[in-house]
């Protein structure tokens, strides 16, 4: 009883959050419209109008359910890694050359176009790790520098391998229909990958809580001083991580690009990997609570979206009305966050050694 309650009270207070920081933020925004009342039912309650409105929250929570996943992992580690952005890109121009130049067509085409992405991906966030746990550099600085060096580079072969040479802009050639995902729901860009997302968070969730490998990394993550009592290999464990995570990353590049997009055209890191870092930690690092975490964000999007359309509110001030609610949401569970405080504490004991 007093598990579930200390693991209750947390959550009742984050929803209480989220309410007065909403509440806080759109009041006074609606007030300085001629219909108020109109404003804040679009925002709250417009995400839940319409089939269309749902397909499009659960189309913006895919690809941050699995970034959320990839975070969750890497942190539960106890590394402070940032290369999921970097992995999600490398994932969808993996998936996307996989797609292009791997003469693979039928029911194959699409697994093992993902695969491949998921392969790719996995080195923004396998780098990092190596160089920390071998050499002891800092992976948050690694790998925020890195994301951008695999940023550039996919450029490259974008530009110089896949680029179709009569499309108007920085492109890659048409993805072929095989390799596409299917659509789920007609008006939407809803599609199977999101049952993927799904089962990946579930499947992550009892891996993390029910299984010895799941167990050693949240020992080594959380104590790893007992992990050494107890003979852990904690290097072999947090680089295993990495890896798990990286590949989680890649995946969700190249679902959301296979799934979305009829070519690949990103020129920029998406931020979908930043989002997810958000998530996790809005999720308290539990990959099954990453599931509603994402589903709110992707519902704060839309709400978003729908106040900018029909309100006649910039897309600026609603970017910042949305990124004021997650910043003041997280705030509490950053706080918290274990993997930060170690990050934290690391570079304490660094600066009084020097």
């Amino acid at each position: 009883m007093r598990k579930l309650t200390a693991q209750l009270v947390p959550m009742l207070l984050t929803v209480a959050i989220v309410i007065a920081i909403m509440l806080a933020l759109m009041v006074p925004l609606a007030l300085t419209k001629d219909d108020p009342a109109a404003v804040l039912q679009m925002f709250f309650l417009g995400p839940f109008g319409s089939l269309r409105h749902l397909g499009n929250i659960l189309e913006a929570a895919t690809p941050i359910m699995l970034t959320g996943l990839a975070a969750t992992i890497i942190f539960r580690s106890g590394l402070f890694n940032l290369g999921i952005e970097g992995g999600f890109f490398l994932g969808g121009l993996g998936a996307t050359a996989c797609a292009l130049m791997l003469p693979i067509g039928g029911f194959l085409a699409a697994p093992i176009a993902i695969f491949f992405g998921a392969i790719v991906g996995s080195f923004a966030c396998t780098v990092p790790g190596y160089l920390k746990l071998r050499h002891d550099a800092n992976e948050m600085v690694v790998s925020l520098v890195l994301n951008y060096a695999f940023l550039f580079a996919g450029l490259f072969v974008l530009n110089y391998v896949l680029r179709d040479p009569n499309a108007g802009a920085l492109m890659s050639m048409k993805i072929p229909a095989d390799a596409r995902l299917e659509r789920l729901m007609p008006g939407t860009r809803l599609n199977s990958g999101v049952i993927i997302a799904f089962l990946a968070c579930i499947a992550g969730g009892i891996w993390l809580y029910a299984s010895r490998s799941g167990l050693n990394i949240r020992i080594v993550g959380s104590s790893p001083g007992l992990a050494r009592h107890l003979g852990l290999p904690l290097s072999r464990i947090a680089m295993s991580a990495q890896l798990l995570g990286g590949l989680v990353a890649g995946m969700a590049g190249a679902i959301e690009v296979l799934g979305l997009y009829p070519r690949f055209s990103w020129v920029q890191l998406p931020g979908h990997g930043w989002t997810g870092i958000i998530v996790a930690i809005l999720a308290r690092e539990n990959p099954l609570a990453i599931i509603p975490a994402a589903l709110f964000v992707g519902y704060m999007q839309i709400g978003g979206d729908l106040l900018a359309r029909n309100m006649d509110i910039p897309n600026e001030v609603v970017g910042v009305i949305t990124a004021v609610v997650l910043i003041g949401v997280t705030a509490n569970a950053i706080h918290r966050n274990p993997a930060v405080l170690l990050f934290i504490r690391r570079l304490r004991g660094r600066e009084e050694t020097v």
